[in-house]
């Protein structure tokens, strides 16, 4: 994939979907999970979220109309990771005959 700026730009909005639709079993936002408001996350050039429109903020009609023409739904198992001051997003797929979670335990330590 080219890094340019609609792809970086398409993956963001992508990203702040996703997060604010999916839901997050250890998240500690109270409103992620819900699935019923529109919680958005804009990633930071140091890797780092913060949350649109405040710690507090809900993504409006027009907002969600917008971020729903660009992105793209993460499915579930998808792997959000950041390292270096970067953030990356891994979707679920097949690995060596096993699916992403299947390999964290001998990813993690």
């Amino acid at each position: 994939m080219k890094k340019n700026g609609s792809k970086l730009g398409l993956l963001s909005a992508g990203f702040v979907l996703a997060i604010g639709t999916m839901a997050l079993a250890q998240s500690y936002d109270p409103d992620v999970g819900t699935g019923n408001l529109g919680v958005g996350y804009l990633v930071q050039p140091d890797g780092s979220t913060v949350r649109l429109g405040g710690a507090t903020g809900t993504v409006n009609e027009a907002g969600h109309r917008a971020i729903m023409s660009y992105a793209q739904e993460l499915p579930p198992g998808s792997i959000l990771y950041r390292r270096n001051n970067k953030l990356h997003v891994f979707k679920n797929q097949t690995i060596d005959g096993k699916m992403l979670p299947e390999h964290e335990p001998t990813w993690t330590q």
